[in-house]
């Protein structure tokens, strides 16, 4: 059998030889941390920040949350200790396992043990600990709240290469991670987006016109039941479904877990006939929750005929022409606090046709316009939806990385 050395299965061609094995306590000095007296108001006026647990992003060794700052009083009469940039935030307790370096000095509270290092690479160390994600937990231990020791840290063993290849290793991964902010930016930019153009047209203010450049006529107020006729959805549970049913199925939970607001693909199948069949432009709405009235407003766009739909489920079926899309995001978006207020009941909250078919809406008439407003606003969605596939490939790519990168 051959012998296993200390090498990553990925490396950059210019390095070579065997990573060196030596323990996390010969790399720099070890401080705890503390919390000035919360009473006390005089330790939370300052410019030096103060961290706890609940700042630092899981898998994210970058970026710190920092909001609350103190004092050099604050450092005096506290247990909390000035930690130096660059250093590496382990959080020993609550939230065990997080790691980020210090962008800048502060304090930490009890929560964390920090390393300063002599020579090593800060960015490096940090990045090490994510690709071992799992190498703190081991040292946990109790049982109301678990933990690890600053001398379980300092004799926990790893694998370092030179500087220079540490150094290299952390700058590339920074530039993934600079994608992914860069990524999750843009989905939240086109969130908010989406968010204030939706409100602007169903209030009326952004209008399109028809194909010919003419004006389309006012929008006009009606009942919801006076579009859609309710039919309640029927049978159907958790044990009908199996992996090759020969019919497609919807509990009424999977529209809480499982889809979005447009339906592209039913994963459930089931070998039972119960369940109305669905017609391809349904709308669907969960019956019941435990949470709250709120989430009872999801309005989902299901484009398939005779999948079967299960008990608990509203179905808004049309009783003329309209755009499905067009009423999901209306009533899903713009009407979610207005329907909302049909739910009844408190420990099992409970929505049915009979409750809101007499909502009023204001809606345009025009099919056509319904259609122009549903393909833009579906339009902003596939961009969503573009970047999230971005997102994800780079952060499937970032954890291939962390896997190969590292002994």
């Amino acid at each position: 059998m051959s012998k296993s050395i200390n090498v990553p299965k990925l490396r950059f061609k210019e390095f070579s030889g065997e990573w060196v094995n030596t323990k996390l306590g010969n790399l720099g000095n070890f401080q705890g941390g503390g919390t000035p007296a919360t009473s006390e108001d005089k330790y939370w006026i300052g410019n030096i920040p103060w961290i706890s647990s609940s700042d630092i992003i899981e898998g994210d060794i970058k970026n710190i949350k920092i909001h609350r700052f103190i004092n050099d009083i604050s450092i005096k009469e506290s247990a909390t200790k000035l930690i130096a940039k660059n250093s590496i935030l382990f959080v020993s307790r609550v939230g065990i396992g997080k790691v980020a370096i210090a962008n800048t000095d502060l304090c930490t509270s009890q929560d964390f043990t920090n390393l300063t290092l002599i020579k090593d690479d800060s960015y490096f160390i940090g990045y090490y600990f994510l690709s071992k994600n799992r190498l703190l937990e081991k040292y946990s231990q109790g049982t109301s709240i678990k933990g690890f020791t600053m001398n379980d840290l300092k004799t926990l063993k790893l694998n370092l290469p030179s500087k220079q290849e540490q150094e290299k290793i952390a700058l590339f991964l920074a530039s993934v991670d600079t994608k992914i902010e860069q990524l999750t930016k843009k989905e939240k930019l086109l969130q908010q987006y989406k968010k204030g153009v939706m409100q602007k047209i169903f209030n009326q203010e952004i209008r399109f016109k028809a194909d010919d450049g003419s004006e389309f006529c006012d929008w006009e107020e009606k009942k919801l039941g006076d579009i859609f006729s309710g039919i309640k959805g029927q049978g159907l549970s958790k044990g009908d479904i199996v992996e090759n049913g020969v019919n497609k199925c919807i509990l009424y939970g999977e529209l809480y877990t499982s889809y979005p607001e447009i339906i592209k693909e039913v994963i459930s199948k089931t070998n039972s006939i119960n369940g109305v069949k669905s017609l391809k432009g349904d709308l669907l709405i969960p019956c019941s929750t435990t949470t709250t009235r709120i989430d009872l407003a999801d309005v989902t766009v299901l484009y398939e005929d005779n999948v079967l739909l299960g008990g608990d489920i509203t179905i808004l079926r049309f009783k003329k022409n309209g755009n499905s899309t067009f009423f999901g995001y209306y009533l899903t978006h713009y009407k979610k606090y207005d329907l909302a207020k049909y739910g009844q009941g408190s420990t099992i909250v409970h929505m049915y046709y009979s409750h809101f078919k007499t909502m009023i809406i204001k809606i345009p008439p025009s099919i056509q316009e319904q259609n122009k407003i549903a393909n833009f606003l579906s339009s902003v969605d596939s961009k969503i939806e573009q970047v999230n596939k971005q997102l994800h490939s780079i952060k499937e790519f970032k954890k291939a990385l962390l896997q190969q990168m590292f002994v």
